[in-house]
Parts: C-alpha cells; sequence; structure tokens
C-alpha cells in the first residue's frame, strides 16, 4: 500500500467517523422529538447549499455541502409575539426572525409547536444529541481499549538479571548482591505466566499487586514454556525502587527536586510489552478523565485560541492539546495510516480513539448554557419551568412559554463568535498542522 492511498483511507476513517458522530447527533434530537409528536421538518448532515435531499413523509432527509456540522429544523421553536409590545430597532430584529421563522415552518398544527411540549420533554430532545455523543464516545473508547488493548507490561518474560540490585535493575551486579529470585527459581526468558497462587493472570498487574500485598513471602507462578506448563516457587527479595505516582507516569521527588525511593519486593526480571485489553472498569475511568480534561480544555478555550492565534502569525511550535478542527483531524488520521509506526491495530485504534475523543468534546461543548448549543436550549426550558412554577405558587397568571426569539441577537452574536473560532482553528490547521512525529 502506498503512502499516499494509505493517508487517503486514514482521512476517509475519521470523515465517515465524524458524518456518523454528527448524524447521529441529529437523531438523538430528532427520534425523542418525533415521539413527543413535534413537527420535524427537516434534517440536515452539514450547512451550506444541499448536495441531496429527499423527502420522506413531513421531514426532508439531505446532505449539505458544508461538513462543520448539521442541524433539524422544528417547528415551533418561536412562541407567538405578544401583543402590544413597542417597537425599537431591538424589537424589530426579533420581529423580523420570528416573521423569518414562521414562513420557514409554514401552516401545520400549532398544538405540535415545539414550544407546546412540557419542559422535560423539551430537555429530553436537547439534551438526546449530546447524550448520543456521549454514548458513542464511549462505545468508541471501549473499541479501543477492550477491543483493541493498549501496549502495556505483558506477562511475558523478556529478560531474567543475575541478581536483583538496588535503585536500578539495569545497573551491573555488586558484591553482596543477592541472586535474582526469578533466575533462582528457574525462570527463563519466554516464560509466559499464566497464574500466581492459583489465580489467572493475563498481564503482570495482578503479579505486581500480589508482590505489593505479601512482601517476601514465596510466591507460587504456574507458566507457560515450549507448550507446557510448569509449577515454580519464587521468593522475592527487596530492592530499592524510584516511587511512581498514581498515573503510573511520573516520579515521585522531595522538596529538594530529589527522586524519592523505597524498598519493595522484586523478581528481578523484566517484562516484555504486549497490546493486549483492558477491562471495562477502565473504559469508564478513562471516559471520566478524558471527560474532565475536554471540559477544562472548553473552559480553558479563550487562553487556547490566544496561543493559536499567536502561533498561527508568529510561528513557533503547535500544541498537540488544544484545540483542532475537522481539517486538522484528518491530517493527523492520513499520517497515522501512513506511518511505519503504527502497525494496522495500532492505526485503527488511534482513529477510534480519535473519534471517542471527538464525541466527548461534542457531548461536552453542546452542554454549554449559551444559544444555540443545545444546553442554553435546555437552560431556557428550566429557567421557564422555574418562572411558571413561581408565578403558580403566588396565584398569579401564568406568563406563558419564554419567548427564546428574544434571544436572536445572542444567537446571532454566538454564531458569529462560532464561525471566526472555527476559521481561526481551520487556518491554523493548514499553515501550522499538529504534528505528531
Amino acid at each position: 500500500m502506498t503512502n499516499a492511498f494509505a493517508y487517503i483511507l486514514g482521512v476517509l476513517f475519521v470523515l465517515v467517523g465524524i458524518a456518523v458522530s454528527i448524524g447521529l447527533h441529529e437523531v438523538g434530537h430528532m427520534v425523542p422529538a418525533k415521539l413527543f409528536g413535534a413537527r420535524v421538518t427537516k434534517y440536515m448532515i452539514g450547512f451550506g447549499p444541499t448536495i441531496f435531499s429527499r423527502k420522506r413523509g413531513e421531514t426532508e432527509y439531505g446532505i449539505k455541502a458544508i461538513p462543520l456540522g448539521g442541524y433539524i429544523a422544528i417547528s415551533g421553536m418561536f412562541p407567538p409575539e405578544k401583543e402590544g409590545r413597542k417597537l425599537n430597532w431591538f424589537t424589530k430584529w426579533v420581529s423580523d426572525a420570528r416573521r423569518n421563522q414562521q414562513e420557514i415552518d409554514g401552516t401545520y398544527d400549532q398544538a405540535r409547536a415545539f414550544y407546546r411540549l412540557p419542559i422535560y420533554q423539551r430537555v429530553i430532545v436537547m439534551l438526546g444529541g449530546p447524550t448520543m455523543n456521549l454514548f458513542l464516545g464511549l462505545i468508541f473508547t471501549a473499541i479501543t481499549l477492550n477491543g483493541f488493548g493498549i501496549n502495556q507490561t505483558s506477562n511475558k518474560i523478556d529478560v531474567i538479571f543475575d541478581c536483583a540490585t538496588s535503585y536500578s535493575q539495569t545497573t551491573a551486579c555488586a558484591a553482596g548482591d543477592p541472586t535474582g529470585p526469578a533466575k533462582a527459581a528457574g525462570l527463563v526468558a519466554g516464560d509466559r505466566i499464566v497464574s500466581v497462587n492459583g489465580t489467572a493472570v493475563s498481564n503482570w498487574q495482578p503479579v505486581a499487586d500480589v508482590l505489593t500485598k505479601n512482601g517476601t513471602k514465596p510466591l507460587r507462578l504456574k507458566v507457560e514454556r515450549g507448550g507446557q506448563q510448569l509449577n515454580l516457587k519464587v521468593t522475592p527479595v527487596l530492592a530499592k525502587r524510584a516511587v511512581i505516582d498514581s498515573s503510573g507516569t511520573k516520579y515521585i521527588t522531595d522538596s529538594k527536586g530529589n527522586v524519592v525511593y523505597q524498598s519493595r519486593p522484586v523478581l528481578a526480571l523484566q517484562l516484555a510489552t504486549e497490546r493486549s485489553p483492558l477491562g471495562l472498569d477502565k473504559t469508564l475511568e478513562f471516559s471520566g478523565t478524558a471527560l474532565g480534561q475536554t471540559a477544562g480544555m472548553i473552559w480553558d478555550l479563550p487562553n487556547q485560541l490566544s496561543k493559536l492565534t499567536a502561533t498561527l502569525f508568529g510561528g513557533g511550535t503547535r500544541s498537540v492539546s488544544g484545540p483542532v478542527s475537522i481539517v486538522g483531524i484528518s491530517d493527523i488520521a492520513g499520517n497515522v495510516a501512513q506511518s511505519n509506526d503504527y502497525d494496522l491495530a495500532g492505526k485503527l485504534s488511534t482513529g477510534f480513539m480519535m473519534l471517542a475523543s471527538l464525541n466527548f468534546a461534542l457531548f461536552v461543548f453542546n452542554l454549554v448554557p449559551l444559544l444555540p448549543l443545545d444546553g442554553g436550549h435546555v437552560l431556557n426550558a428550566l429557567i421557564e419551568g422555574v418562572k411558571r412554577r413561581a408565578y403558580k405558587l403566588f396565584k398569579k397568571a401564568d406568563p406563558g412559554p419564554l419567548d427564546t426569539a428574544m434571544f436572536v441577537p445572542l444567537m446571532t452574536a454566538m454564531w458569529g463568535i462560532l464561525m471566526v473560532i472555527s476559521l481561526i482553528v481551520i487556518a491554523a490547521d493548514f499553515v501550522r498542522p499538529v504534528s505528531l512525529f
């Protein structure tokens, strides 16, 4: 396979995944809207000119030219205008927007208008899209971690050391160093540990847990060697090792910046790194961490955009943790697909993890409580519910539905901001693409 063809396949893989993610997001809105009786007139993937569409029943389904999102059109998003409202430039803007929307909606049974749905139904409709992205993020993460797995310390022995040295097993043996427990027990490179103290294991972590718990007590190991299973007994010894934090990636240091060491039971062996699946609990743990990091990135978006703009116009290295557009995601996927640093499983798992991250980002971003985002519609519905309940509690006349048309200027401004953000990120992806290699 040529590099160019592999690059194209990587781009297509991600583009199809993004299209599916956007499409199912809108399905998450459309299905409950139809179930609750609202009139859905359009289901579109993309924006701008229509490339293809077909009408089924009262809904037109189609694909548009600009693949930067999607939408469904529900009749009656704006309630009728209240009588007696004074006309000024602001209210005229709102009235024009309401009238345009009514012209688009056309004639229909007003009982099916979106604003007439009960509060809880409107919330469900608006949360349907982000929830679909959350499910997709979990599914893509499960495919990656539980299906393909990740490179991790396996249960296969790669090296047997002659002795158990302190501080670093890579140092040469010194006088007084105890004989390596693994060597003394008869273990050899290539053995695969299949059980410890009678409990089956598929990676090193359970063995490490037993070592930590039992200290220097002898362990009963069952290993595979040349198609046979052997029962061996190994007695760990204590040796100093660097202390690593809970993430497993950083050494803990003292107040002077020196690495902290402590005595731990060791077997004096080195294990091979292999791709192996993780449990479903790791999927949930990873997903929770990813959602938290995504929320943090979105909260820090103004700062991220400032740095990105500076990089775009001033040069420098692009941060791999900053915002990326569909252009940048596609380029990364293409580069991974053509890279010789990844095997097929690595390329596919990287692609699925990128789609998982994208869906987590769509979930979190759409929950931001600002119109026209889904979170803004949810907040408006909740405010209306609180307001109408308060009026009822104080025996006042029902104020009616919250007039979301009054937020048209805000929505217009938000659309403008989102377009500017998109243009900056897309420009950066062309001029200063993210580099993983």
